[in-house]
């Protein structure tokens, strides 16, 4: 298994490679288009996270380690 991707940086130098195999013809266009789709949906998450804990944050709460938003508080 390839290895996975665990933070931002790698998460960018990702969709550059995929943006370069297509342009090389080495990635199939469909499945990069599918792949960066998902990559946004992740991206939007990093954002909604870092809005939610600096809202927290300006409210005096205190805040979690950033991946470890939890989105149902009663499940703890």
């Amino acid at each position: 298994m390839a290895k996975s991707i665990s933070n931002t940086g790698e998460l960018r130098e990702f969709i550059v490679n995929m943006m370069v195999g297509v342009k090389d013809g080495h990635v199939d266009p469909e499945k990069a288009r599918n792949i960066t789709k998902l990559a946004a949906q992740v991206n939007e998450s990093f954002y909604s996270e870092i809005k939610v804990m600096k809202t927290r944050l300006e409210a005096g709460q205190e805040i979690s380690k950033f991946g470890a938003l939890l989105i149902n508080e009663n499940t703890r």
